[in-house]
This record gives structure tokens, sequence and C-alpha cells, in this order.
């Protein structure tokens, strides 16, 4: 036996797992590679598509399913297959989109059905996260997208514009069938109702095989908050979001410090000083 064995670790990635230059760093890798050699399992959880994760991990082992777009899917990159997804209505959602364009012009709007997502507001400049990073994505009229969508997002680096928007949807019929989050500063997006990344863990806590007897979550983010709360041992790197690191009972190097690493570490230290305890 591992002195791992039972504990089950999900990772958020931006800010979390990724370094400054988008990067998992090999101290997080091998950190990674050992806890998995002494029985751990490794999951990440992320607003990204799968296509946006792989080009940024490196040699991380990618043995359990993971948690995407924000929870609308846990995909297993084994069988290379969604295994749990979650719509949006897509006519309510259409409509409000449509509604967010003729209001705000300049507003990037992305869409996400799985595999390439797509912007679809032809009178704004695309996301310049999106074509720094070459994620994968393709410019189409909202109406020749596939109907079943994961998540939407509002991109704008005016920050009274996105609240605009979710002050929108709190008065839209959309609203009772979505769950709304700033992501990132720039970002507001949503899912369909109840799905968060706390909501896909607590699904992949019920068909993961054999089951986790410890389930230990870090983020730094609003989006990670429902996670966190999932856990049996929430985490936080140090440069977490003050409202995210209250939540933390272990808190981390920065996400620019191998905070995985540090975090395995500090979770080791409690296991052999019998300060940690599964069921």
């Amino acid at each position: 036996m591992g002195i791992f064995d039972g504990y089950f670790l999900v990772s958020d990635f931006d800010g979390t797992l990724i370094d400054r230059n988008s990067q998992v760093s090999d101290e997080n890798v091998r950190a990674v590679q050992s806890f998995i050699a002494e029985g751990g399992r490794f999951s990440g959880a992320t607003g990204r598509t799968e296509l946006n994760v792989v080009p940024y991990i490196g040699d991380l082992p990618l043995s359990s399913p993971w948690i995407l777009y924000n929870g609308a899917a846990i995909y297993d990159w084994g069988k290379q297959k969604f295994i749990h997804r979650a719509l949006l209505d897509g006519p309510l959602s259409q409509a409000f989109i449509r509604k967010v364009m003729a209001r705000f012009p300049a507003i990037n709007v992305q869409v996400f059905p799985g595999g390439p997502f797509y912007q679809v507001n032809p009178t704004a400049a695309p996301d310049p996260v999106a074509i720094k990073e070459g994620q994968h994505f393709e410019e189409k009229p909202l109406e020749e997208i596939p109907a079943a969508w994961l998540k939407v997002i509002f991109y704008s680096r005016q920050g009274e514009n996105l609240d605009a928007i979710k002050t929108m949807l709190d008065e839209d019929p959309l609203n009772p069938h979505a769950h709304s989050m700033r992501s990132a500063q720039h970002y507001f997006e949503f899912t369909a109702a109840g799905v968060n990344k706390g909501s896909a863990l607590r699904r992949l806590k019920e068909i993961l095989e054999p089951k986790a007897r410890c389930v230990v979550a870090i983020g730094d983010y609003f989006n990670d908050i429902e996670m966190l709360q999932e856990a049996d041992i929430p985490a936080a790197p140090e440069s977490a979001l003050p409202e995210v690191r209250e939540l933390a009972r272990i808190v981390t190097a920065c996400h620019t410090q191998s905070a995985i690493a540090d975090l395995l570490q500090k979770l080791e230290d409690e296991i052999r000083a019998g300060r940690t305890e599964i069921p």
C-alpha cells in the first residue's frame, strides 16, 4: 500500500496547476507522478475544453477523468470521450446571446458545444488570450453552431459591461435555467442551472471505481468555491482570491512556485505526522 492510497486530488488549471508561462512545472509533474505511484489519483478541473488542455500539460499523467467546461462535462482521456455532459437550454441561451450582442455590439461571445469553441459575434474582436495560446476555436454565426451547448462565455476588458450582462441575465427567462459565474477578471460565463465544478466533482465521486476515501481539491478563483466546498480537504495557493483562501484548510505556495508539489508535500507531512485521517 502507498501512503496516498484512497486519496483523490482535483486541481484547478489556470492560476493553480500551471505557471505564468501556461505550463505545468517539472516539479508539479514529478510530484503528481509520485502521488500516483503511492496510490493516489489525480484529476483536473477547468473551464477549458479538452482540446485546450493538452498543449499545456507536458508529461502530466492523464490517468483519471477530468472536469471540463467549468463542470459542464467530465472527460475520460483514455477513452477520449465525455462520460458526463450537462447541456444548456439552447433556445433560451441563443435568445439571451442575441439580446446581449444587440446591447453590446463589440462584446466577444464564445459558445462551447464540445471540441473547438465558436466566437459568434462578427462585430467583436477575437479573445486575445485564445489568440495568444493558439486555442482551438472558429468564427461562426450563432445559427450555424451545433445545438448541444455546454457553456457560453462573454469576454470584455470593461468590467462594467460584464456586470451589466449579469444584471440582464438576472432578469431574463434564461436565469432559472442557468448558473453564472466570473471565471476570470475579464470573463463572465454561464452553464446549465446547478452546474459548476462542485456539482461535477460530486458526480465524479459517484462514478469513480474504486471510490475515493478522501478528496482533496485546490483552486484559486470564484469558480472554484463550490469544488472546495465539496472536498474533504480544501486547499488554495497563496495567490488565490481572499474569499477562496478563507475556505482552504491548506494554503500552498503561489501557482508560479509549483503549488501542487507544495500541496502534496504538505499533505504527506500531515499523513506521516498522523494529523490527517480519512474515513
